[in-house]
């Protein structure tokens, strides 16, 4: 049981991490570094619906940073209608009726 424990502890620190990487990859413009950092997270352990949003909401910016706008309008769509009680979806939401705003 103690060595569950450890291991647990040490894929959330690994996740937390990793978590934080990706913001910061993110914030320097390093999106490919950013979404490898993602991709750790989602294969270290399970994660809670509030993580699996947060982490789509982060991947859909950085789709949108790098120009891919069909991604990242297909993941903040996914997320307004899969976790529409986050703040995720609801940031996700504001995206997209800002992005219909601006379009032709």
């Amino acid at each position: 049981v103690g060595i569950m424990f450890m291991l647990t502890g040490c894929a959330g620190i690994l996740q937390t991490g990793s978590l934080k990487d990706a913001y910061k990859n993110y914030n320097e413009e390093n999106y490919e570094e950013a979404f490898n950092k993602i991709r750790l997270v989602e294969n270290i352990s399970e994660m809670t619906d509030e993580l699996q949003a947060e982490l789509t909401y982060l991947k859909a910016r950085t789709y949108e940073q790098m120009g891919e706008k069909n991604e990242a309008n297909a993941l903040y769509q996914y997320l307004k209608d899969q976790h529409s009680v986050s703040q995720y979806g609801y940031l996700a939401a504001k995206n997209l009726a800002k992005i219909e705003t601006n379009s032709p």
